[in-house]
């Protein structure tokens, strides 16, 4: 009886070498690494990426981040500080690699060699990617930045928070991810005009520009005439209900596009009176009378709790869903039969996979984070051919 043939992945076959540290380089990585590439992650020896050591939590032996962002890759150590090293990982991405992508601080790549020019000189079909703080050119190109400092210099944390409250961080690194979708964008859709050109390319991605594109719909309003973004809470733009509204065990979030949306909650709810109601019968009235509707409707869901309501809601299309927790999120048979938490190989922890699935299947979680320069003598074996 013949053994199966493993089932390839969609990238199978692709090298790519990431020099990247902290969040938006690695999480790059990762999107090659889980669906099939072979990522090899040059990190300094000793200490290796800084994420290692962030924070007192640990799982698969490793600080709580780096395993989020390095699974499924392969760790080489190189010293920057060796000429030697440096040339020899230089033949390496020359004669093995796909693909570079780099997040280091400006001006480290060139000062070692290690840049774009240089790189693709002796690989000419190389793809490289450059993701800075604010990119290429511009005062700034050559300033640093992590993911809270780009939300505060954009304006994502001033328009974020509670109403006449202070400016706050969105709680999660969606700068840094954001950053790390774009670049890989960039790369695969380089990676098809070589299939074309037969030439590399060099792409760059800036989180500063990620951050701005986030905002594409509030800059888009600000030149329709609708002013600059101000702290709303959870209150949406454009369209009410589109916020969240006090029931008797908690939040419900609500957003109702349409009038007969409106009109199948108001159905709901049972206050049709709502629809004759002047102030509210209409979109703009209900927005230009904001602070009375939002005061009716939590005085009306108060009588039900949460999930009595996401059931009737539900039942006849109305958008809306209970505000959660992460830990009531993750305990939803929805998450769980996703399947986007995955067990680590050894079993001893979970990880979220990729959002992606290919001919149904979500790659699976097959390699954790690798320890440091587990792979150096492997990457490097070809120069003893």
């Amino acid at each position: 009886m013949s053994e199966a043939i493993p089932k390839r992945l969609p990238l199978d076959g692709l090298a790519v070498l990431e020099m990247g540290s902290s969040i938006a380089g690695p999480f790059a990585g990762r999107v090659f690494s889980d669906f099939g590439a072979t990522v090899w992650k040059v990190e300094p020896p000793e200490i290796g990426d800084a994420a290692r050591g962030w924070g007192s939590a640990r799982i698969g032996g490793t600080g709580t981040a780096f395993q989020a962002f390095n699974k499924e890759k392969r760790s080489i150590t190189v010293d920057f500080t060796s000429p030697d090293e440096l040339d020899r990982l230089r033949r390496f991405v020359a004669e093995k690699i796909d693909v570079v992508v780099q997040n280091l601080r400006p001006g480290v790549v060139e000062k070692f060699g290690l840049d774009a020019a240089t790189l693709m000189a002796d690989n000419p079909t190389l793809i490289y990617c450059n993701m800075g703080a604010f990119g290429p050119i511009g005062p700034l190109k050559k300033a640093p930045g992590y993911d809270p400092l780009i939300q505060a210099f954009s304006g994502i944390a001033d328009a974020t928070g509670e109403v006449g409250g202070e400016a706050v961080r969105v709680g999660v690194p969606l700068i840094d991810i954001g950053t790390g979708m774009w670049a890989a964008i960039g790369i695969l859709t380089a990676l098809q005009q070589r299939n074309t050109t037969g030439r590399g390319c060099l792409v760059d991605a800036a989180m500063f520009e990620t951050a701005l594109a986030w905002q594409s719909m509030t800059f888009a309003n600000y030149e329709g005439g609708a002013g600059w973004p101000e702290r709303m809470g959870l209150q949406g733009p454009m369209v009410m209900p589109n916020d969240g509204y006090e029931t008797a065990d908690g939040k419900l979030m609500l957003t109702t596009g349409t009038p007969l949306q409106f009109a199948r909650f108001c159905s709901v709810i049972e206050r049709p009176d709502l629809l004759d109601d002047p102030r509210f019968a209409t979109n703009n009235g209900r927005i230009s009378n904001s602070a009375a509707f939002k005061a009716t409707i939590n005085e009306t869901l108060a009588k039900r709790s949460r999930a009595e309501w996401n059931d009737l809601l539900s039942a006849v299309d109305v958008p809306n869903a209970p505000i959660q927790s992460l830990g009531e999120a993750i305990k939803h048979p929805q998450t769980v039969a996703s399947g986007i938490m995955q067990d680590s190989p050894d079993g001893s922890f979970r990880l979220f996979a990729m959002p992606l699935r290919f001919d149904g299947e979500r790659p699976g979680f097959r390699r954790p984070a690798p320890e440091l320069g587990e792979a150096t003598q492997e990457a490097f074996a070809f120069m003893k051919e």
